[in-house]
């Protein structure tokens, strides 16, 4: 069949152009991030690994206080816990911080490791929520239990800083799981370069993982296409958007999940900030900032092994109101930011690390769900041939296969962490098939954020979680 591209050509232009120009630019925009991966993963596999690091750090090793947040989160905390006290590392402690939740995490806590009451040297400056008591076990790896007001996140992140006694901090989610090298591999970035302020590392899917003791025994992918399809885009984010700005210099967040920062740095911008949603993507910008402004090197890191295992979203409401939380958060930045964008003055993390943002995050969802709904009416009402916008889906489609397949062959070539040919099978499958629907569906929860910051929402949701797949020991 012969496709009529001249039916209505003063139409069928202006939305070629916004369908292209949104979806294709993006897509683009990842092509030359992988390429920058690429090249970057290739010079790194002649770093030492995980055993030489110990060997060469050695008792130079920074104390870290692991800070792990928790709010109704009694599935899963005392697999986490368990996982953090097992680090290579031979100075850290845990600090666990309650924040009021409302079911059991604070009292399976306290069985699992028979915590007692106990007093803890505080900081005063930082602001949060009263404290309403503290806990500990004592031992080679100290464990701390604080039990504060719910306040949200930041601001149970800056309670567990402010009892802190390491010069750096590593905050973890309650519902994720480090490996056992974490803490060694991202502490390097700050004995390299003093003028680190802040390290992230690659985070995976816990969904589908077999754990033991804590720990990820075997990994696998989730059996099911919705937590398959965010394994996908966490190794699209991670492994090649993440790790290629910070190459650039431009890395503008830090994951929720895992992070590991200095903590006198931290303390000197004001700790998190509990106005936002988006409380890491917004530090790492004022760190930034302030590293501009007070004309001192600021330097964010990204390491591409996985340190970190996290649970995500298996239902679709949940999926939802995360996306929508997370698309909220990085507008809120954007926009108390905006005097920082695009501005020269800010070297690349205000140009190319904002300019991208603001690209993906406001520009790019509302041109391609726009885009799909005139050209979806164009063809319906027969203004444009439907042939013509299966061609233009085609494209779009194809372009976006063609970079999750690269990859996801960047990371088996270079890490190889896919644990079978099969494993890799189900990454190409779910490549192909997000495309057709979930793509769109993205974009939509996205739009949905956008809205939600426009009318100045403040719901943070909260997601249903389940135990991990273990074979756990009694402790």
């Amino acid at each position: 069949m012969i496709i009529n591209f001249f039916v209505w050509p003063d139409v069928t232009f202006p939305v070629t152009f916004l369908i292209l120009a949104s979806a294709l630019f993006q897509d683009t925009l990842y092509a030359v991030l992988i390429a920058i991966a690429g090249v970057t993963l290739m010079r790194r596999r002649f770093e030492p690994n995980a055993h030489r690091l110990m060997r060469r750090i050695g008792q130079e090793a920074p104390r870290v206080s692991i800070l792990a947040p928790a709010y109704n989160e009694a599935e899963t905390v005392v697999d986490c816990t368990r996982a953090l006290l097992r680090q290579n590392h031979s100075n850290y402690e845990v600090i666990v911080i309650n924040d009021g939740s409302g079911d059991d995490t604070l009292n399976r806590l306290v069985r699992a490791f028979d915590l007692k009451p106990a007093e803890r040297e505080c900081s005063d400056r930082l602001d949060f929520t009263p404290v309403r008591a503290v806990y500990h076990r004592p031992g080679p790896v100290p464990l701390w239990v604080i039990d504060k007001v719910n306040g949200g996140k930041a601001d149970a992140l800056n309670a567990g800083i402010a009892h802190a006694s390491g010069s750096l901090f590593c905050a973890i989610d309650a519902d994720s799981l480090l490996e056992a090298d974490a803490l060694i591999r991202t502490s390097q970035p700050f004995l390299d370069n003093p003028d680190t302020v802040a390290v992230a590392g690659t985070v995976r899917v816990a969904n589908g993982c077999r754990l033991r003791e804590g720990a990820v025994e075997e990994a696998g992918l989730p059996r099911r296409f919705l937590p398959l399809v965010q394994s996908l885009e966490y190794l699209r984010a991670f492994l090649v958007a993440r790790f290629a700005l910070s190459e650039l210099g431009a890395l503008m967040i830090v994951s929720g999940a895992f992070g590991m920062f200095d903590r006198a740095r931290v303390v000197e911008v004001g700790g998190y900030d509990p106005r936002t949603v988006g409380e890491d993507a917004e530090l790492i910008v004022r760190l930034h900032r302030d590293g501009r402004d007070s004309d001192r090197p600021t330097v964010v890191r990204f390491i591409p092994e996985p340190v970190c295992w996290t649970q995500v979203p298996e239902r679709l409401s949940d999926l939802a109101g995360q996306r929508r939380r997370w698309q909220r958060g990085a507008l809120e930045t954007l926009w108390r930011h905006r005097d920082a964008a695009l501005r020269p003055g800010y070297g690349l993390p205000g140009t190319l690390g904002l300019g991208s943002m603001i690209v993906i995050d406001v520009i790019g969802p509302c041109l391609e769900v726009l885009g799909y709904a005139l050209a979806f009416l164009l063809a319906a009402t027969g203004h444009i041939s439907w042939s013509w916008f299966a061609a233009l889906f085609a494209l779009v489609c194809s372009f976006g296969f063609l970079l999750s397949a690269s990859a996801i062959l960047l990371q088996e070539i270079e890490l190889r962490r896919t644990a079978s040919l099969k494993a890799i099978g189900q990454l190409l499958f779910a490549a192909a098939i997000e495309n057709f629907g979930y793509r769109q569906l993205s974009n939509i929860w996205r739009l949905a954020g956008t809205i939600d910051f426009l009318k100045g929402s403040k719901h943070w949701g909260h997601i249903k979680r389940s135990a991990f797949d273990t074979t756990e020991t009694p402790t």
